[in-house]
């Protein structure tokens, strides 16, 4: 077992806006019961009906450099039609996109850290819509962090988010577990 870290329980992540969004850390940080972070068979989405629609998996590929996803709810595969379960992250993506979806997730798992961005969570691919997103790691069967978990909660256009002057339409952060 390895002593938690940093966080210990959801007050660390008050710039977290979505009460959904915040359920799901609660739910996330509950299954640690000890460890830094939860295994992946731990985890299911029926404890979290209301989010599955929102929900995303990913298995980390090391060898491909890629990610293949596992789960998309509706509403993600919605957003990008192209989540098809088993698809390669890098056919997600496209080309411009992907090195930097990449690294902020490959970052959830090299470094047990939640990311959350806000914001225009979509203005890479040219999106306009304000959204919240959480995405956090999941040990496999071994205790490797080979998964990610993710949400991503979207709201209309009217829907005020403060983005400080200066920053990308999006604010992008991680937390250490």
């Amino acid at each position: 077992m390895q002593p938690p870290g940093p966080v210990t329980d959801i007050t660390a992540f008050r710039h977290v806006k979505d009460p959904l969004l915040h359920q799901f850390l609660d739910y996330y940080l509950t299954l640690r019961q000890g460890d830094r972070v939860p295994r992946r068979s731990q985890v299911s989405p029926m404890d979290f009906p209301r989010l599955l629609s929102n929900i995303f998996l990913y298995e980390c590929d090391t060898t491909a450099q890629d990610f293949h996803l596992r789960l998309a709810g509706s509403q993600v595969a919605e957003m990008l039609q192209t989540m098809k379960a088993g698809t390669k992250m890098s056919d997600v993506f496209p080309p411009d996109v992907f090195p930097i979806v990449l690294q902020r997730y490959r970052r959830v798992c090299t470094d047990l850290a939640v990311m959350h961005n806000i914001g225009k969570v979509f203005h890479l691919m040219g999106g306009t819509g304000m959204g919240e997103r959480i995405v956090m790691p999941l040990l496999d069967n071994a205790g490797v962090p080979s998964f990610i978990i993710g949400a991503t909660v979207y709201m209309l256009p009217k829907d005020e988010i403060h983005v400080p002057p200066g920053r990308e339409p999006q604010v992008v952060t991680y937390t250490p577990l």
